[in-house]
């Protein structure tokens, strides 16, 4: 008895078989052309037949192959029957709207868009999801949650996003620390000071994204520890052990013996942002994003430079911190 053979091989196959070419089977299916010949050739192992002859960079698909991929198509009907089926008994988005967000924003956007919700549509029911951005684009393409609050950058063709705001990123020190008698750092100052950071699997579109700006400024940091929270890091800043790059709206949770810098580079930011799946057609998401963003621009017209770290920046960027 064979195992278990995963929907997205039966896609993958179908891919393969139907356009004949490796690369392009990749890009229709979005994955990385390497991971999707080795699934296949691991899918052939296991079955212990081949499903394609590849030769001279040309590929053509076996008799095996053939009789694959008419039953993979009938699978793959299956299922989707199945999951139209259990959709009848799925309460509306109009029942029940699903917003995920990620732990890394200025929370605060989450008491807008709850009070947004209260005022304007007080008969909403809402359900909110903590989640790292890479998951939330998952979860938003699966119509698993309608909205998400995610970090910028972000690498998906089916989600469409729009700017909430644009937060400097600071430097978390102790007050003794050699750099802190100064307001604003360039970035290779931290060259050699230990930093403490997230680690990368939280969001490694965002973490390759924010390394590249450092490594363009000069700038290679010097990481001692990785943590999951930014509560963990605060402490170990205080403990001396390291700084650590946060957003400014985290001041409000300043410890003792802590002070924040920012960069003097304007490209060190962490933007945040509104997202939904671009085929979302349903009658509350599209305004509610339009009402979220005026809700957050309204916001940060009336707090202005909030956290003291001065009022150079413009007004979609100091906002809310």
């Amino acid at each position: 008895m064979y195992a278990s053979v995963e929907l997205r091989l039966f896609r993958y196959v179908i891919a393969v078989a139907e356009e004949l070419h490796f690369s392009r089977a990749a890009l229709r299916e979005r994955i990385a052309q390497p991971s999707l010949s080795k699934q296949i050739q691991d899918l052939e192992e296991r079955l212990g037949v081949r499903l394609f002859t590849r030769k001279h960079r040309q590929v053509t698909i076996t008799d095996a192959g053939n009789a694959f991929v008419a039953e993979a198509r009938r699978s793959l009907a299956h299922a989707e029957r199945a999951v139209r089926a259990v959709t009848l008994f799925k309460p509306s988005i109009e029942d029940k709207l699903t917003i995920g967000y990620s732990p890394r924003i200025n929370l605060r956007l989450l008491s807008i868009i709850r009070k947004l919700i209260h005022d304007q549509l007080p008969d909403q029911r809402v359900h909110f999801v903590s989640s790292h951005t890479p998951e939330q684009l998952q979860g938003l393409s699966e119509d698993l949650i309608h909205v998400g609050i995610v970090t910028l950058p972000h690498q998906h063709e089916a989600i469409t996003t729009k700017l909430l705001v644009r937060e400097p990123l600071t430097v978390a020190m102790h007050a003794s620390h050699r750099l802190s008698h100064k307001t604003h750092l360039k970035a290779r100052e931290l060259n050699g000071v230990p930093v403490i950071s997230f680690p990368r699997r939280f969001n490694p579109t965002f973490h390759d994204h924010l390394f590249r700006l450092f490594k363009k400024e000069g700038l290679s940091p010097n990481i001692v520890q990785e943590v999951t929270t930014e509560s963990e890091a605060l402490y170990m800043v205080a403990e001396g052990l390291g700084v650590a790059l946060l957003r400014p709206s985290l001041a409000s949770l300043l410890q003792s013996g802590i002070v924040f810098r920012r960069f003097r580079e304007p490209s060190l930011v962490q933007e945040t942002a509104i997202a939904y799946r671009r085929q979302n057609l349903s009658s509350t998401v599209r305004p509610l994003v339009t009402h979220i963003r005026r809700a957050v621009e309204e916001s940060s017209q009336h707090s202005l430079g909030l956290l003291g770290l001065g009022d150079e920046s413009d007004p979609r960027q100091l906002s809310l911190f």
